[in-house]
């Protein structure tokens, strides 16, 4: 007979994987380094199910309910009201614990008998075996608990642990869930995975997560670059003084937006994806064509006459009026666009082209962005020839209050001579899925880097990794 009843676990992308959620009856351990999360997660999935109108009874061998509250509500501000109307009851037992195993088994099924709990969470196990410093006493209580508990009364439990080294709860449990860190050369980050699930088939089981107020544990979904065929406008963002708008709210908070006249590196790592590549990009222009602006781009090597569709915004009529697309002119094809312009690769007649095209659109009475793929411009020119170029486009920049992005992909010799003329730089790097962003210059944080191109119009969001 199918499982239907599930509980959720608070996490939106989590319970997605798990077809709704944890099902009912399932033990579950959630297990750790300290710091993790573990406590957290657990009282997120209590106060999702409170919401649904399930009670928890949640057991703690460690802190008492003041210390509780205080460490968990910042994240989860509805936990206090869910502690007050009673669907999350506290039980504090870290001095029953000390009188040995007998005096716990009773308390909690007294608790379980008293108030019916669809949830108990048992916060910890580990804190048990070390008060009662004892293994065997410690699996004793478990499997009382879980021949007079667990398997008769379809009680959904989570059982958190300390570390990893825990081989008879990974015995008992249905689900192991397991919160930690990635680490690699330059950064860590969080990682939850799912390292069992009885009978719930998962194609991936590892994700970053990380706290954010408000959400408790938010866990990202791999990077997936669909986009909109259909488009849907939307206002322009606002704009400080002397500073364009990345096109992003949450990265205009982060780096403060363009400085009018600025230069920005955009450090690629190895394997972005194209849509990653180019979201930058997307979004800036995306700002700017619906303020009637200028936008001109010299597009990667990679980028051909049908990569045009994600660029084409607000609307067909203004993109053509106010976008030039430079491309080799082997590639161009002006009935999919007239915003194509064609380039040869003779430096000298290519220039005047771009300046003339750039006086074309500065017609318009408004500042112009501009792309440059310096993959393509150093395959053009060469190295020597490719600085010389761009520190014209600086001055040029400066001098007309533009702002020209410059996105670079790994292995180009140009990258280095731009860093020190570069305002702003910023290193997108690709790991296990996830797209992660760093500001070098101004410094920022590590962040989750989400662009998004399925609403219509080109959005990217920032959230910190802790």
């Amino acid at each position: 007979m199918p499982i239907t009843t599930r509980f959720p676990s608070g996490v939106s992308f989590l319970d997605r994987r798990l077809g709704g959620g944890f099902p009912e009856g399932y033990v579950i351990n959630v297990r750790g380094e300290p710091g993790s999360g573990k406590t957290l997660l657990v009282t997120q999935i209590a106060s999702r199910n409170a919401e649904l109108g399930r009670k928890t009874l949640y057991v703690s061998f460690l802190e008492d309910k003041d210390k509780f509250v205080n460490a968990a509500s910042t994240l989860l501000p509805t936990l206090k009201h869910h502690l007050d109307t009673r669907r999350i009851v506290y039980v504090e037992l870290s001095s029953i614990i000390r009188g040995g195993v007998e005096p716990v088994m009773e308390m909690v099924l007294e608790k379980v008998r008293s108030e019916q709990p669809q949830i108990l969470v048992f916060d910890s196990y580990s804190a048990v075996l070390q008060a009662i410093g004892s293994e065997a006493e410690g699996r004793s209580v478990l499997s009382n608990l879980f021949s007079r508990i667990f398997s008769k009364k379809k009680i959904t439990t989570l059982i958190i642990t300390e570390g990893d080294q825990n081989d008879f709860v990974s015995y008992v449990a249905d689900g192991i869930i397991r919160l930690g860190r990635r680490r690699d050369s330059e950064s860590s980050f969080r990682d939850l995975e799912v390292l069992k699930m009885r009978s719930i088939p998962l194609e991936q089981s590892r994700y970053l997560y990380v706290f954010q107020r408000g959400f408790g544990i938010r866990v990202f979904s791999p990077f997936n670059g669909k986009f909109s065929e259909k488009l849907k406008p939307r206002p322009p963002l606002a704009e400080k003084k002397g500073v364009y708008s990345t096109g992003s709210s949450s990265l205009d908070r982060v780096i403060g937006g363009y400085p009018k006249g600025s230069l920005v590196l955009w450090e690629m790592g190895p394997n972005i994806p194209e849509l990653v590549y180019y979201s930058p990009a997307l979004v800036s222009a995306a700002n700017f064509l619906v303020q009637r602006r200028g936008f001109m781009a010299l597009p990667s090597l990679e980028f051909t006459s049908e990569s045009i569709k994600p660029y084409v915004y607000p609307d067909r009529k203004t993109f053509e009026e106010c976008a030039r697309i430079f491309l080799d002119d082997v590639l161009v094809d002006q009935s999919i666009s007239k915003a194509f312009v064609p380039i040869t690769g003779d430096k000298d007649k290519d220039l005047a082209k771009w300046n003339s095209v750039y006086q074309e659109l500065k017609m318009l009475g408004k500042p112009v962005l501009k792309v440059i793929s310096l993959d393509l411009l150093e395959h053009l020119f060469g190295k020597e020839d490719a600085v010389s170029v761009l520190r014209k486009a600086y001055m040029s920049t400066a001098y007309h209050g533009d702002v020209t992005l410059m996105m670079a992909k790994p292995g180009l010799q140009v990258t280095e001579e731009l860093k020190y003329m570069s305002s702003i730089r910023i290193s997108l790097r690709f790991i296990d899925g996830y797209v992660i962003f760093k500001s070098i210059s101004p410094f920022s944080e590590y962040y989750v880097y989400e662009p998004r191109l399925s609403r219509g119009y080109p959005e990217v969001h920032l959230y910190q990794i802790n």
